[in-house]
């Protein structure tokens, strides 16, 4: 990040220095983990559920030059006492709200870059692979800079901002929500104000605060509430609830999906070759083909995505091709590994009902060798969690494979329902936790037999223990 100066940053977050001077004259860094500090550090000092970051500020004492932004209220005495005995100084800036001083700085820090392409990534499924598949497009011909990780809310996207360079041409972000959902993402863009945002999809996610998919879709079409005139909404227009959510909006709204009638660009063809996927896409009629070395259907449509971002951009098509070869899958979203003769489907970052249901059906057709699914709880569905599972208990029954694993108490009902729509009860196994299904799988399956192996649950399951347990030794 360039220099900020002191004073800068005090004007930008309404706070004031103390002592008003003695602090370094400008900050470069900007961090909220004292485990990330470096000398010259400015940090956040964030309450959040896991602690408080003020109970953390004597932390600053091995870094010299390092400063705090802490609440107006901190009693900073006894560490002031604590610093001058070990020869040093500790300024701070003390503000209302350290995390609102954060989103602040960052929207400053966002006002700045007025050369940089800022792009906004949502939906309830996919962001982080269509974010990661873009960044890897537009850096094959631009500077680009991308969130990290899942850095996606209220605190992850202030400070992702705060990571910016300042010479890139382009910069990707993904907006997520938690609870309460409505109004979290409305923040999130105020601070981006994104030039290109990109609606993927809405699924029953988040209903446990959000009550109805109606909702969830009105609370994802907030991105566009601080799009500018000249910008661009890319919106999936395959879901109705979508185009109801983004009817009205200011801003250029193209609308993309598999279904030729009513979208602007159409995905019409996904055929696999060898290692890779072909796809076919219709621009305003006019075809256009791409071929990435990526076999999940659910990444093609990522990628579908991303390259119309990249188009919108300014990518010309065979720049965006030549981009492709280098793609790979995210870790634990759609991401294959083989384990001697075994093939295993690494699903494990989240799950809801309809990516459960796509996933499925597409490891059904993909491999018709032998199969097992561990599923596990899917999360936050609300007062419909348990008919959500018991839906895609009936749906696995429906297909050919082998085993079901189900882990959790909530994947129970997946199992039940599995076992009452016809599938073998046999071949049903339930456990409480992740690690206990990947040891009873490791002692079932027959290592010289070639097997396929489908991992998908939410986030709080973990079944990444199950797939460490599985390949142990």
């Amino acid at each position: 990040m360039p220099e900020l100066s002191r004073d800068e940053i005090a004007a930008a977050v309404g706070g004031a220095w103390e002592p008003r001077s003695g602090a370094a004259p400008a900050f470069a860094d900007f961090q909220f983990d004292t485990r990330a500090l470096r000398p010259g550090s400015l940090f956040f000092a964030l309450r959040a559920p896991g602690g408080d970051g003020h109970d953390h500020l004597r932390d600053l004492r091995a870094f010299p030059g390092a400063a705090a932004v802490v609440r107006r209220d901190f009693a900073a005495a006894a560490l002031r006492r604590e610093f001058a005995a070990a020869g040093r100084t500790l300024p701070l800036l003390r503000v209302a709200d350290p995390l609102r001083a954060a989103q602040d700085l960052a929207a400053r820090v966002r006002d700045r870059l007025r050369a940089v392409k800022f792009v906004g990534v949502t939906g309830s499924a996919g962001k982080t692979t269509t974010k990661e598949f873009l960044h890897r497009i537009l850096s094959a011909r631009r500077r680009s800079f991308r969130s990290p990780q899942n850095w996606n809310n209220w605190i992850g996207l202030p400070f992702s901002l705060l990571r910016l360079g300042g010479r890139e041409q382009a910069a990707v972000f993904e907006l997520a929500m938690s609870d309460p959902g409505i109004g979290e993402i409305d923040r999130l863009a105020a601070i981006l104000r994104p030039d290109v945002a990109v609606l993927l999809n809405v699924f029953p996610v988040h209903l446990e605060f959000l009550k109805t998919v109606a909702n969830a879709a009105r609370a994802k079409a907030e991105i566009l509430n601080h799009l500018g005139a000249d910008g661009c909404a890319l919106v999936n227009g395959d879901l109705p609830v979508l185009r109801r959510a983004v009817r009205g909006r200011r801003g250029q709204i193209l609308f993309f999906g598999q279904r030729p009638r009513g979208n602007d660009v159409v995905l019409e063809r996904v055929t696999r070759e060898g290692d890779g996927s072909r796809l076919r896409i219709s621009f305003f009629g006019i075809r256009e083909e791409f071929t990435a070395p990526l076999v999940s259907r659910t990444q093609a449509e990522n990628l579908f995505a991303a390259i119309l971002a990249a188009r919108q951009l300014g990518m010309k098509h065979d720049e965006i091709r030549q981009a492709l070869p280098g793609l790979a899958a995210v870790a634990g979203r759609g991401q294959f590994r083989r384990h001697g003769r075994w093939t295993i489907v690494d699903e494990t970052y989240n799950s809801n009902p309809e990516a459960l249901k796509r996933t499925l059906a597409w490891v059904d057709r993909e491999f018709p060798r032998a199969k097992t699914a561990v599923l596990g709880d899917m999360l936050e569905l609300g007062a419909g969690e348990a008919a959500f599972h018991r839906q895609a208990g009936r749906f696995f029954a429906g297909l050919r494979f082998e085993r079901l694993l189900a882990v959790g108490r909530r994947a129970e009902a997946i199992a039940a329902a599995a076992r009452r729509a016809g599938f073998p009860a046999r071949r049903i196994a339930c456990f409480a936790d992740a690690p206990s299904a990947g040891a009873w799988l490791r002692a079932q399956l027959d290592p010289q037999r070639e097997a396929v192996l489908l991992f998908k649950g939410s986030r709080g399951v973990a079944l990444e223990k199950a797939i460490a347990e599985l390949t142990r030794g």
